[in-house]
Protein backbone atom coordinates (compact mmCIF):
# COMPACT_ATOMS: atom_id res chain seq x y z
CA UNK A 1 0.00 0.00 0.00
CA UNK A 2 1.55 3.28 -1.14
CA UNK A 3 2.02 6.15 1.22
CA UNK A 4 0.50 9.49 0.46
CA UNK A 5 2.88 12.27 -0.41
CA UNK A 6 3.31 14.52 2.60
CA UNK A 7 2.69 18.13 1.76
CA UNK A 8 5.56 20.43 2.59
CA UNK A 9 4.80 23.06 5.19
CA UNK A 10 5.45 26.64 4.27
CA UNK A 11 7.92 28.37 6.58
CA UNK A 12 8.35 32.12 6.55
CA UNK A 13 11.21 33.07 8.85
CA UNK A 14 14.84 34.05 9.06
CA UNK A 15 16.70 34.99 5.90
CA UNK A 16 13.63 34.39 3.73
CA UNK A 17 11.72 37.03 5.68
CA UNK A 18 14.54 39.54 5.21
CA UNK A 19 14.69 38.77 1.49
CA UNK A 20 10.92 39.18 1.20
CA UNK A 21 11.05 42.57 2.90
CA UNK A 22 13.84 43.68 0.57
CA UNK A 23 11.86 42.53 -2.49
CA UNK A 24 8.72 44.32 -1.30
CA UNK A 25 10.66 47.53 -0.55
CA UNK A 26 12.39 47.59 -3.95
CA UNK A 27 9.15 46.79 -5.78
CA UNK A 28 7.38 49.57 -3.88
CA UNK A 29 10.07 52.06 -4.90
CA UNK A 30 9.89 50.83 -8.50
CA UNK A 31 6.09 51.00 -8.71
CA UNK A 32 5.99 54.48 -7.14
CA UNK A 33 8.70 55.73 -9.52
CA UNK A 34 6.67 54.38 -12.45
CA UNK A 35 3.43 55.84 -11.12
CA UNK A 36 4.95 59.30 -10.62
CA UNK A 37 7.09 58.92 -13.76
CA UNK A 38 10.45 59.38 -12.01
CA UNK A 39 12.48 58.20 -14.97
CA UNK A 40 15.91 58.12 -13.34
CA UNK A 41 14.80 55.68 -10.64
CA UNK A 42 12.85 53.15 -12.69
CA UNK A 43 15.40 53.23 -15.51
CA UNK A 44 18.27 52.62 -13.08
CA UNK A 45 16.43 49.78 -11.30
CA UNK A 46 15.49 48.12 -14.59
CA UNK A 47 19.09 48.40 -15.81
CA UNK A 48 20.41 46.83 -12.59
CA UNK A 49 17.88 43.99 -12.78
CA UNK A 50 18.72 43.31 -16.45
CA UNK A 51 22.47 43.35 -15.82
CA UNK A 52 22.14 41.07 -12.80
CA UNK A 53 19.92 38.66 -14.76
CA UNK A 54 22.57 38.51 -17.49
CA UNK A 55 25.27 37.82 -14.91
CA UNK A 56 23.23 35.00 -13.34
CA UNK A 57 22.54 33.31 -16.67
CA UNK A 58 26.23 33.29 -17.61
CA UNK A 59 27.21 32.10 -14.16
CA UNK A 60 24.57 29.33 -14.26
CA UNK A 61 26.29 27.62 -17.21
CA UNK A 62 29.73 27.84 -15.62
CA UNK A 63 30.93 31.19 -16.94
CA UNK A 64 33.53 32.82 -14.69
CA UNK A 65 35.30 35.28 -17.02
CA UNK A 66 35.29 38.82 -15.59
CA UNK A 67 35.78 40.20 -19.11
CA UNK A 68 32.65 38.43 -20.37
CA UNK A 69 30.66 39.52 -17.33
CA UNK A 70 31.69 43.16 -17.82
CA UNK A 71 30.98 43.28 -21.56
CA UNK A 72 27.62 41.51 -21.36
CA UNK A 73 26.34 43.33 -18.26
CA UNK A 74 27.42 46.75 -19.58
CA UNK A 75 25.65 46.08 -22.88
CA UNK A 76 22.54 45.02 -20.97
CA UNK A 77 22.49 48.14 -18.78
CA UNK A 78 23.30 50.44 -21.71
CA UNK A 79 20.40 49.08 -23.74
CA UNK A 80 17.96 49.75 -20.90
CA UNK A 81 19.27 53.31 -20.56
CA UNK A 82 18.71 53.99 -24.28
CA UNK A 83 15.12 52.79 -23.89
CA UNK A 84 14.53 54.69 -20.66
CA UNK A 85 15.81 58.01 -22.00
CA UNK A 86 14.57 57.56 -25.59
CA UNK A 87 18.10 57.63 -27.00
CA UNK A 88 17.87 56.81 -30.68
CA UNK A 89 20.48 54.22 -31.63
CA UNK A 90 20.71 53.92 -35.43
CA UNK A 91 20.91 50.49 -37.05
CA UNK A 92 20.16 48.44 -33.94
CA UNK A 93 20.41 45.09 -35.82
CA UNK A 94 23.90 46.07 -36.99
CA UNK A 95 24.94 47.11 -33.46
CA UNK A 96 23.71 43.80 -32.03
CA UNK A 97 25.49 41.88 -34.81
CA UNK A 98 28.80 43.57 -33.99
CA UNK A 99 28.20 42.92 -30.29
CA UNK A 100 27.65 39.21 -30.94
CA UNK A 101 30.77 39.19 -33.11
CA UNK A 102 32.72 40.77 -30.23
CA UNK A 103 31.59 38.00 -27.90
CA UNK A 104 32.68 35.36 -30.41
CA UNK A 105 36.07 37.06 -30.73
CA UNK A 106 36.42 36.96 -26.94
CA UNK A 107 35.56 33.26 -27.03
CA UNK A 108 38.47 32.67 -29.41
CA UNK A 109 40.92 35.05 -27.73
CA UNK A 110 40.14 33.86 -24.19
CA UNK A 111 39.33 30.25 -25.00
CA UNK A 112 40.82 29.04 -21.72
CA UNK A 113 38.21 30.92 -19.67
CA UNK A 114 35.28 31.52 -22.05
CA UNK A 115 33.43 28.63 -23.65
CA UNK A 116 30.97 28.90 -26.52
CA UNK A 117 28.00 28.18 -24.23
CA UNK A 118 29.06 31.10 -22.03
CA UNK A 119 28.92 33.47 -25.01
CA UNK A 120 25.55 32.06 -26.11
CA UNK A 121 24.09 32.63 -22.65
CA UNK A 122 25.59 36.13 -22.60
CA UNK A 123 23.72 36.92 -25.82
CA UNK A 124 20.51 35.44 -24.46
CA UNK A 125 20.74 37.45 -21.25
CA UNK A 126 22.01 40.78 -22.55
CA UNK A 127 19.81 40.85 -25.68
CA UNK A 128 16.68 38.71 -25.22
CA UNK A 129 16.10 38.98 -21.48
CA UNK A 130 17.12 42.65 -21.40
CA UNK A 131 14.76 43.48 -24.27
CA UNK A 132 11.93 41.75 -22.42
CA UNK A 133 12.56 43.63 -19.16
CA UNK A 134 12.84 46.95 -21.00
CA UNK A 135 9.20 46.53 -22.03
CA UNK A 136 8.26 47.55 -18.47
CA UNK A 137 9.62 50.99 -19.44
CA UNK A 138 7.97 50.93 -22.87
CA UNK A 139 4.58 50.27 -21.29
CA UNK A 140 5.01 53.24 -18.99
CA UNK A 141 6.03 55.36 -22.00
CA UNK A 142 3.01 54.51 -24.14
CA UNK A 143 1.85 58.16 -24.37
CA UNK A 144 5.28 58.99 -25.84
CA UNK A 145 5.10 56.07 -28.28
CA UNK A 146 1.41 56.30 -29.17
CA UNK A 147 -0.69 59.45 -28.75
CA UNK A 148 -3.87 57.36 -28.39
CA UNK A 149 -2.78 56.30 -24.92
CA UNK A 150 -2.61 58.19 -21.64
CA UNK A 151 -0.17 57.52 -18.82
CA UNK A 152 -2.98 55.87 -16.86
CA UNK A 153 -3.54 53.32 -19.64
CA UNK A 154 0.16 52.60 -19.79
CA UNK A 155 0.14 52.01 -16.04
CA UNK A 156 -2.72 49.55 -16.37
CA UNK A 157 -0.86 47.52 -19.02
CA UNK A 158 2.16 47.61 -16.68
CA UNK A 159 -0.01 46.04 -13.97
CA UNK A 160 -1.37 43.40 -16.34
CA UNK A 161 2.19 42.27 -17.07
CA UNK A 162 3.17 42.41 -13.41
CA UNK A 163 0.09 40.55 -12.16
CA UNK A 164 0.23 37.84 -14.83
CA UNK A 165 3.93 37.27 -14.15
CA UNK A 166 3.87 37.16 -10.35
CA UNK A 167 0.32 36.59 -9.13
CA UNK A 168 -0.31 33.59 -11.40
CA UNK A 169 2.52 31.64 -9.80
CA UNK A 170 1.43 32.59 -6.27
CA UNK A 171 -2.18 31.48 -6.72
CA UNK A 172 -1.19 28.40 -8.70
CA UNK A 173 0.94 27.42 -5.69
CA UNK A 174 -1.83 28.11 -3.16
CA UNK A 175 -4.58 26.34 -5.15
CA UNK A 176 -2.22 23.47 -5.96
CA UNK A 177 -1.38 22.92 -2.28
CA UNK A 178 -5.08 22.68 -1.46
CA UNK A 179 -6.54 20.84 -4.44
CA UNK A 180 -3.59 19.66 -6.54
CA UNK A 181 -3.70 15.99 -7.51
CA UNK A 182 -2.50 15.80 -11.11
CA UNK A 183 1.12 16.86 -11.65
CA UNK A 184 1.95 19.04 -14.65
CA UNK A 185 5.51 17.82 -15.06
CA UNK A 186 7.03 15.46 -12.49
CA UNK A 187 10.51 15.73 -13.94
CA UNK A 188 10.66 19.54 -14.34
CA UNK A 189 8.65 20.95 -11.45
CA UNK A 190 7.02 18.22 -9.33
CA UNK A 191 5.16 20.69 -7.09
CA UNK A 192 3.09 22.18 -9.93
CA UNK A 193 -0.33 20.67 -10.62
CA UNK A 194 -2.97 21.12 -13.31
CA UNK A 195 -5.52 22.11 -10.68
CA UNK A 196 -3.17 24.80 -9.39
CA UNK A 197 -2.45 26.02 -12.92
CA UNK A 198 -6.14 26.38 -13.79
CA UNK A 199 -6.86 28.11 -10.48
CA UNK A 200 -3.92 30.48 -10.93
CA UNK A 201 -4.98 31.41 -14.47
CA UNK A 202 -8.63 32.08 -13.60
CA UNK A 203 -7.92 33.99 -10.38
CA UNK A 204 -5.30 36.15 -12.11
CA UNK A 205 -7.68 36.95 -14.97
CA UNK A 206 -10.40 37.88 -12.48
CA UNK A 207 -7.99 40.18 -10.62
CA UNK A 208 -7.03 41.96 -13.84
CA UNK A 209 -10.71 42.54 -14.65
CA UNK A 210 -11.31 43.94 -11.15
CA UNK A 211 -8.30 46.23 -11.52
CA UNK A 212 -9.68 47.37 -14.89
CA UNK A 213 -12.99 48.26 -13.21
CA UNK A 214 -11.08 50.38 -10.70
CA UNK A 215 -8.95 52.11 -13.32
CA UNK A 216 -12.03 52.78 -15.49
CA UNK A 217 -13.80 54.39 -12.52
CA UNK A 218 -10.77 56.59 -11.75
CA UNK A 219 -10.34 57.61 -15.38
CA UNK A 220 -13.98 58.43 -16.14
CA UNK A 221 -15.34 59.67 -12.79
CA UNK A 222 -12.28 61.21 -11.14
CA UNK A 223 -10.08 62.34 -14.04
CA UNK A 224 -12.91 63.11 -16.46
CA UNK A 225 -11.85 60.93 -19.42
CA UNK A 226 -14.59 59.99 -21.88
CA UNK A 227 -13.53 56.34 -21.64
CA UNK A 228 -10.65 54.13 -20.52
CA UNK A 229 -8.86 51.62 -22.80
CA UNK A 230 -11.91 51.00 -25.03
CA UNK A 231 -15.34 52.61 -25.29
CA UNK A 232 -17.23 49.31 -25.26
CA UNK A 233 -17.66 47.13 -22.18
CA UNK A 234 -16.40 44.24 -24.34
CA UNK A 235 -13.00 45.34 -23.04
CA UNK A 236 -13.62 43.29 -19.88
CA UNK A 237 -13.90 40.13 -21.96
CA UNK A 238 -10.77 41.08 -23.91
CA UNK A 239 -8.81 41.62 -20.71
CA UNK A 240 -10.03 38.34 -19.25
CA UNK A 241 -8.97 36.37 -22.34
CA UNK A 242 -5.63 38.19 -22.70
CA UNK A 243 -4.92 37.64 -19.00
CA UNK A 244 -5.62 33.92 -19.35
CA UNK A 245 -3.23 33.72 -22.31
CA UNK A 246 -0.50 35.68 -20.50
CA UNK A 247 -0.87 33.57 -17.37
CA UNK A 248 -0.36 30.40 -19.41
CA UNK A 249 2.71 32.00 -20.99
CA UNK A 250 3.92 32.93 -17.50
CA UNK A 251 3.75 29.33 -16.31
CA UNK A 252 5.51 28.14 -19.46
CA UNK A 253 8.28 30.66 -18.79
CA UNK A 254 8.65 29.40 -15.24
CA UNK A 255 8.90 25.80 -16.47
CA UNK A 256 11.42 26.78 -19.16
CA UNK A 257 13.60 28.41 -16.51
CA UNK A 258 13.31 25.26 -14.38
CA UNK A 259 14.45 23.13 -17.33
CA UNK A 260 17.62 25.21 -17.67
CA UNK A 261 18.35 24.94 -13.95
CA UNK A 262 17.88 21.18 -14.01
CA UNK A 263 20.08 20.84 -17.09
CA UNK A 264 22.98 22.59 -15.36
CA UNK A 265 22.30 21.03 -11.95
CA UNK A 266 21.39 24.06 -9.86
CA UNK A 267 18.42 24.83 -7.60
CA UNK A 268 18.47 28.63 -7.97
CA UNK A 269 20.20 31.03 -10.34
CA UNK A 270 21.97 32.60 -7.37
CA UNK A 271 21.65 33.14 -3.61
CA UNK A 272 21.27 36.90 -3.92
CA UNK A 273 17.91 36.68 -2.14
CA UNK A 274 18.02 33.75 0.33
CA UNK A 275 14.79 31.78 0.20
CA UNK A 276 13.88 33.29 -3.17
CA UNK A 277 16.96 32.63 -5.29
CA UNK A 278 18.28 35.20 -7.72
CA UNK A 279 16.90 37.88 -9.99
CA UNK A 280 16.17 35.35 -12.76
CA UNK A 281 14.24 33.19 -10.29
CA UNK A 282 11.93 36.16 -9.68
CA UNK A 283 11.74 37.50 -13.24
CA UNK A 284 11.83 34.34 -15.37
CA UNK A 285 8.09 34.57 -16.11
CA UNK A 286 8.40 38.27 -17.01
CA UNK A 287 10.83 37.46 -19.81
CA UNK A 288 8.04 35.53 -21.53
CA UNK A 289 4.97 37.57 -20.55
CA UNK A 290 6.31 41.02 -21.48
CA UNK A 291 7.23 40.29 -25.15
CA UNK A 292 3.88 38.53 -25.68
CA UNK A 293 1.94 41.45 -24.18
CA UNK A 294 3.97 43.90 -26.27
CA UNK A 295 3.26 41.77 -29.34
CA UNK A 296 -0.50 41.86 -28.62
CA UNK A 297 -0.33 45.64 -28.21
CA UNK A 298 1.67 46.04 -31.44
CA UNK A 299 -0.77 43.81 -33.35
CA UNK A 300 -3.82 45.77 -32.19
CA UNK A 301 -2.43 49.33 -32.20
CA UNK A 302 0.79 49.13 -34.21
Amino acid sequence: MGTKEKKEKFHFKGSRTKSTLIIVAVLLVYVLSVHFNIRAIYTLLTALVAARATYELIHAVGGRSKVLFCVACLFSAAYVVTVGYHIAVPHIPVVISFYVLLLLILTVALNQSIQYIHAVMAVFGSVCVTYALSIFIRLNDLPYLNSRFTHLEGLYLFWIAFICSWVTDAFAFLVGRKFGKHKMSKHISPKKSWEGAIGGVLITAAINVIVLVGYTHIATHVMGYAYFMLKSNIKYLYVFLISCALSVVSMFGDLAASVLKRNVGIKDYSNLLPGHGGIMDRFDSCTFVLPVLWGIYSFIYG
